[in-house]
C-alpha cells in the first residue's frame, strides 16, 4: 500500500498573474529536477505486425516488445530496471477511441506475460482506464476478482461504485467554470492509481486529437488519472492542465515506463475516429522513460503522415499544440529533437 498523502500536497490554484505561462505548482517540486540533458527513445518496427483485415500478429508484437526493452535498458532482465516482482503493476491503457482504436489487446497480453515471467503475480497486474464503459466497448472483459489479471475502470455507470480517491485531488479554478462537474474545482484522482498500484506503465496510442493536437503519453495520464477534467478542454486550459498534472510528484515517481502503441495509428479525426480510412498500420512501438520526448517524436510522426495525405500540419489545424513544450519547461522531459536519441530497430 502506498503512503497516504496529505490532501494539500496535490492542490494547485490558478492565478491571474500567471495565466498563459501555466499554473502555480504548490508541491515544492523543483523544476527540471531529475531530468537529464538527453533522452533515449527506442523505436521498433516490424512490417508484418499488422496483417490483412487489421489482424495483429501477437508473435510479432512479442518480438517487438522484447527487442525494445532489451535495447532500452541494455539488460538481460530489463523489467528489473523498473519494477520488483512483488509490485502491483498497473497498465494504463487508452480506450477513448472506441470502438475503432485503442491500446491493442495483443500488446497488453505480451506485456502482462513478460511481467509474469519476471515474477509479478498474475493478480497483481491491473489493466485499467478511466471509463469502464469504454473498456467494454473495446472488448475488454471486466475482472475484479482475485483470479487472473485484473481489468476494470475508474468510473462506472453506477457512480456509487466508481473508484475515486477523494482524499487526493488536483484543484484548479483556471478552467471553464461552465464545464465543472457539480461545480467542483477539484478533480479526484483514480483510486486505482493512488492506492491499488505501486508502479504504472503508460500505454498510449499514436493518434491525433481534435482539441489537443495529439493524445499520446502526457495526455493519457492527465486526462486518464482523474475526473472532472472536461473543464480543461478549452484551448487556453489544455496545455497548462496537462503539464501541471503530469508534474505532480506521485505521477512522476509512480509512472516508471511509457509506451506509444503505434501498431496502428490515427492521423485525423482523433481521439474517436469514425472513419476507418484514417486508421493505418504504423507497425511500430516506441518505448522510453521520457514522456515529453516520446510525445515529441509521436507528434512528428503524425505530422509526417498528415503531409503524406495532403492535410495541414497539426500546428496549422487550429488546435493548441503547447502541452508538450509546457511539460518540457516544467522539467518533465526533453522536447528538443537535437537532444533526443531515437534508436531505430527494424525487425522485418
Amino acid at each position: 500500500m502506498i503512503k497516504k498523502m496529505k490532501r494539500r500536497e496535490f492542490i494547485i490554484k490558478g492565478s491571474s498573474a500567471i495565466i498563459g505561462t501555466g499554473l502555480a505548482l504548490k508541491s515544492g517540486l523543483s523544476l527540471g529536477a531529475g531530468v537529464s540533458s538527453k533522452s533515449k527513445i527506442v523505436e521498433v518496427m516490424h512490417s508484418k505486425a499488422v496483417l490483412e483485415g487489421r489482424k495483429v500478429d501477437t508473435s510479432v508484437v512479442r518480438k517487438i516488445l522484447k527487442e525494445g526493452m532489451k535495447t532500452l535498458t541494455g539488460a538481460k532482465q530489463p523489467w528489473a530496471k523498473f519494477i520488483k516482482p512483488g509490485d502491483r503493476v498497473g497498465l494504463k491503457i487508452n480506450t477513448l477511441g472506441r470502438p475503432m482504436l485503442y491500446t491493442h489487446h495483443e500488446l497488453i497480453k505480451v506485456v502482462a506475460e513478460e511481467l509474469m515471467d519476471f515474477g509479478v503475480k498474475k493478480n497483481n497486474i491491473i489493466v485499467w482506464d478511466r471509463w469502464e464503459r469504454h473498456m467494454r466497448d473495446c472488448n475488454f472483459v471486466i475482472n475484479t476478482s482475485d483470479k487472473e489479471v485484473r481489468c476494470y475502470g475508474t468510473q462506472t455507470l453506477d457512480s456509487a461504485k466508481s473508484r475515486h480517491d477523494k482524499e487526493q485531488v488536483f484543484e484548479s479554478d483556471f478552467d471553464n467554470s461552465r464545464q465543472r462537474e457539480e461545480g467542483r474545482t477539484e478533480s479526484y484522482l483514480s483510486r486505482i492509481f493512488t492506492r491499488e498500484c505501486d508502479k504504472i506503465i503508460n500505454m498510449a496510442i499514436l493518434k491525433d486529437h481534435g482539441l489537443a493536437s495529439v493524445t499520446l503519453c502526457l495526455k493519457n495520464l492527465a486526462y486518464g488519472l482523474c475526473d472532472n477534467n472536461r473543464r480543461f478542454h478549452g484551448p487556453e486550459h489544455i496545455g497548462p492542465f496537462i503539464s501541471e498534472f503530469c508534474a505532480i510528484p506521485q505521477v512522476r515517481n509512480k509512472v516508471v515506463l511509457h509506451m506509444i502503441d503505434g501498431i496502428e495509428a490515427c492521423y485525423e479525426q482523433g481521439p474517436c475516429p469514425r472513419n476507418p480510412k484514417v486508421i493505418y498500420p504504423q507497425n511500430t512501438l516506441w518505448i522510453g522513460t521520457d514522456p515529453v520526448a516520446l510525445d515529441t517524436i509521436g507528434f512528428n510522426v503524425i505530422n509526417a503522415k498528415r503531409k503524406e495525405k495532403g492535410i495541414n500540419p497539426l500546428e496549422e489545424s487550429g488546435r493548441p499544440t503547447d502541452h508538450i513544450e509546457l511539460s518540457a519547461k516544467k522539467g518533465l522531459g526533453i522536447s528538443d529533437l537535437k537532444k533526443i536519441k531515437v534508436q531505430k530497430i527494424k525487425l522485418g
